[in-house]
């Protein structure tokens, strides 16, 4: 399978440094709405100004936490405007060659944040340079085996939830077999 380098097939830009403002129309989104669930649900709003044009996330384009100890990556679906604050990079993917969702689920992948966190520096508060990103190399098939490979991961992460919440209903009907077991007792 060919490797390319990420900048090859996609651009990558850092967030951008504005004051959060009360008024403000445009979400400021931070390495802290990755994690949220929707991303939407954030406080930081920043006001328009000419500048923020090139840095308006669109559907499809990748935020990843540049910064801390967990680097994060969320493909961003939201029909709001919103811009990436510096803890984050925004990467616009080259549809024409990766999917932005494969992409997203590749830089999650727990060996590349091993190949990630080799590529970081600082130790207060670690963070990987936009250089070493770009440089970061992805195994990019076919869109049909991308799309192939998205579908069974999908199916992957539906099996955990589903493996999860049986567990939960097990752990519901033990205890409730033990507590009849001691009430009846009395």
């Amino acid at each position: 399978m060919k490797k390319v380098k990420l900048k090859d097939i996609s651009k990558v830009l850092s967030g951008v440094y504005l004051r959060p403002s009360p008024t403000g129309e445009v979400t400021y989104l931070q390495a802290s709405d990755l994690q949220a669930s929707p991303s939407e649900k954030t406080t930081l709003k920043v006001d328009f100004v000419p500048k923020l044009s090139r840095y308006l996330l669109q559907k499809g384009d990748i935020l990843f936490a540049g910064k801390g100890t967990k680097y994060l990556c969320q493909t961003f679906n939201l029909d709001i405007q919103a811009v990436p604050s510096t803890t984050l990079y925004m990467i616009c993917p080259n549809r024409e060659r990766v999917l932005p969702e494969y992409l997203c689920w590749f830089l999650n992948l727990p060996q590349t944040e091993t190949t990630i966190k080799a590529m970081q520096v600082g130790s207060s508060m670690p963070m990987i340079l936009k250089s070493s990103l770009e440089d970061l190399e992805v195994p990019v098939p076919d869109l049909a085996t991308q799309s192939h490979i998205l579908k069974i991961a999908n199916l992957q992460q539906r099996e955990q939830q589903l493996l999860s919440e049986i567990s939960e209903k097990r752990a519901q009907i033990t205890n409730q077999i033990l507590l009849k077991f001691i009430n009846e007792d009395k």
